[in-house]
């Protein structure tokens, strides 16, 4: 199965997610289970991610060059779906927090992993709203909510992943505004020379791109995401990428988006290596 072909097939699993569908944050032995995913996601060795993920209630499939593991959506563990290339150590994470709810993002993610040799593909298991209260009104209200809760199953991951090095380039949505098609932060982290790369490609695409703290923007840059502080922490790259709905709604655009983002990454942070086999 190709590139184009494991796109879509996880693709196809994103309208599953429901905003009012089941999930619960993970206990007992399972961050520690999360923790071996993310040590076999990082060292590349899809033998170990099976098993590790088998724990979680990952399905994996064997997709030939590339390995699929995702949650149950029907499940309380509706936690997670990585794309991997087995044996090629992956230097980016490329993430995408709110699947079918975000619309598109993950189109566009996954083209930047088909792109991207060097990436790990890694989206969220549930809608934003799944698993809330019906009282919920903050972020941090919502336990599906991957970017604000740092006890999500997907925040474990990132972080064990940025704790040895990873970039990561973390993809979402906004309603269109008139004077704007892209806004990069780089959440709270510092920039980076990846960010400049990112930035610098979008435009040469055509892109309008804001960036710094300018009000007409201003409550799109990410400064409280989880997996943004996770990378201050440990000093590495984090590209905070929001979307336009006019530019996820138009396939051209988002290739030319996804094209954008692949080259900055192997310009700057993603060639592949050699690992476990």
């Amino acid at each position: 199965m190709g590139g184009a072909e494991v796109a879509a097939l996880v693709a196809r699993g994103v309208p599953a997610l429901r905003r009012r569908g089941p999930y619960r944050p993970p206990r007992g032995a399972e961050p520690d289970r999360l923790d071996a995913l993310a040590d076999a996601l990082a060292g590349a060795d899809a033998r170990a991610a099976v098993r590790a993920g088998a724990c979680l209630g990952l399905a994996a499939e064997d997709c030939g060059d590339a390995l699929v593991l995702r949650s149950d959506p029907r499940g309380a563990r509706a936690w997670l779906v990585v794309v991997l290339r087995p044996g090629v150590v992956p230097g980016a994470v490329v993430e995408v927090p709110h699947p079918n709810a975000d619309l598109d993002t993950e189109v566009v993610g996954l083209e930047v992993w088909r792109r991207c040799p060097g990436a790990l593909y890694l989206q969220a298991g549930a809608h934003r709203g799944a698993g809330a209260p019906p009282d919920a009104r903050e972020r941090g209200d919502f336990p599906a909510d991957v970017a604000a809760r740092p006890d999500s199953p997907f925040a474990r991951v990132a972080g064990r992943l940025v704790a040895r090095g990873l970039p990561q380039v973390q993809l979402h949505g906004f309603a269109d505004r008139g004077d704007v098609d892209v806004v990069l932060s780089p959440g709270a982290a510092p920039g980076s020379p990846l960010l400049d790369a990112v930035a610098g490609r979008l435009a040469a695409a055509g892109e309008r791109v804001g960036t710094g703290d300018d009000a007409r923007w201003s409550d799109l840059l990410g400064r409280r995401n989880v997996q943004g502080l996770a990378a201050a922490g440990q000093g590495t790259a984090f590209v905070h990428l929001e979307l336009a709905r006019a530019v996820r709604r138009d396939a051209d655009r988002r290739d030319a988006v996804a094209a954008a983002l692949a080259g900055a990454l192997d310009d700057v942070a993603g060639r592949p290596a050699e690992g476990v086999p």
